[in-house]
């Protein structure tokens, strides 16, 4: 199937995740705690994730899946991985802050090829087919050349890992004097997309899963930009891994300073 068809059918099932997420009842947002009261899930996550891999395995029979709410079905390199964060922003969710997102990846031989992360509240859906760019509602994205200095800076605080919580907010402070401005939104697919389309030039998060990156990295490398750990070497995407993530322009991310080798 050739990746066009592919984004094609993730992009249905996103916007059936939306309506979802859109429709949620705020007296039924009842969140329950997983490794911290700051890692929530509620009943929304785990029907938006039980919808999109219902709805992926009908139209790609024997694909694996690597999913926030559950354990990995069969996430064997060689075959077709969709990597899916349900709601990401789920603090945000809870909150009726209107700012969260459905996010998947497809991933093959141990890269992500398609990926589509949407937007509900905003109805914004960022998509990218490898080689293919990078797209908002079938406007091509492409991440500005900028300096820090005329930069916003998009962070994430780690909340469930408060041993990174200084290397955090260390690096923080070492950007926060050389850029514009700094915001912390709670999402990590979607400062990622932020990226891409040059609404911020430099994202960086000192743990994620490969839920909140997956689709996100391959938004905006195919906007030219770059996605990398924060040691400077390449995301694994296709197992349920944790680490850091930093996303900008090769120019941003070299003033920065961020990437420690």
């Amino acid at each position: 199937m050739e990746i066009g068809q592919i984004l094609e059918k993730m992009t249905a099932v996103v916007k059936g995740c939306g309506e979802i997420i859109r429709n949620a009842e705020e007296d039924q947002m009842h969140a329950s705690s997983k490794s911290s009261f700051r890692d929530l899930v509620t009943l929304y996550d785990v029907r938006v994730q039980e919808y999109a891999i219902e709805e992926l395995t009908k139209a790609f029979p024997g694909a694996g899946f690597i999913s926030e709410e559950s354990d990995a079905i069969s996430p064997d390199p060689a075959r077709m991985i969709f990597v899916i964060d349900p709601i990401d922003g789920t603090a945000n969710f809870v909150h009726c802050y209107r700012h969260s997102c459905t996010s998947i990846a497809c991933v093959m031989d141990h890269e992500p090829i398609a990926a589509v992360i949407y937007d509900p509240y905003k109805e914004e859906l960022f998509c990218a087919g490898k080689g293919k760019g990078a797209f908002l509602n079938e406007k091509r994205l492409r991440v500005p050349d900028n300096a820090l200095t005329g930069s916003l800076v998009l962070f994430g605080s780690a909340p469930y890992y408060p041993e990174l919580t200084d290397r955090t907010f260390d690096a923080l402070r070492s950007v926060f004097s050389r850029c514009q401005d700094i915001r912390r939104s709670g999402s990590a697919a979607l400062d990622l997309c932020y990226v891409a389309a040059g609404r911020a030039g430099l994202f960086y998060e000192t743990m994620l899963s490969v839920w909140d990156y997956a689709a996100g990295a391959l938004i905006v490398r195919e906007a030219g930009g770059v996605c990398l750990s924060m040691e400077g070497t390449e995301p694994v995407f296709d197992r349920p891994v944790k680490g850091s993530i930093i996303a900008g322009s090769e120019r941003i991310i070299k003033e920065s300073g961020l990437i420690k080798v």
